[in-house]
């Protein structure tokens, strides 16, 4: 896989897309695991992915006996929700810049 389709993937997943999507519309030539491969290891998670292991960590939160399971999950989850408000952000820093750019 060359870097410049690495770094189309890595910019789909910040903005949102699905990895899924990415593989189907953007990148069928390669796997899937492939993509999610250089997704993740550069970093980076779908908003699908992310809202996925926040239900699945406050699951886990829910049965967590140990006091200090409890304070480890609340500590990912808010790395969660930090990188998604994040994301949000950055998307909304976009669409103003778009914005100007049309209403010019």
């Amino acid at each position: 896989m060359n870097k410049k389709d690495t770094e189309v993937m890595v910019r789909l997943a910040k903005e949102g897309k699905r990895i899924s999507k990415i593989w189907t519309e953007d990148f069928p030539e390669y796997d899937y695991w492939d993509i999610y491969f250089e997704v993740y290891g550069a970093g980076e998670r779908s908003s699908v992915g992310v809202k996925r292991m926040i239900t699945a960590r406050l699951d886990k939160l829910t049965e967590a006996d140990d006091k200090q399971d409890r304070i480890n999950i609340i500590e990912e989850l808010n790395e969660l929700v930090v990188h998604l408000y994040s994301r949000y952000k950055s998307s909304q820093q976009k669409l103003n810049e778009i914005r100007t750019i049309i209403n010019q």
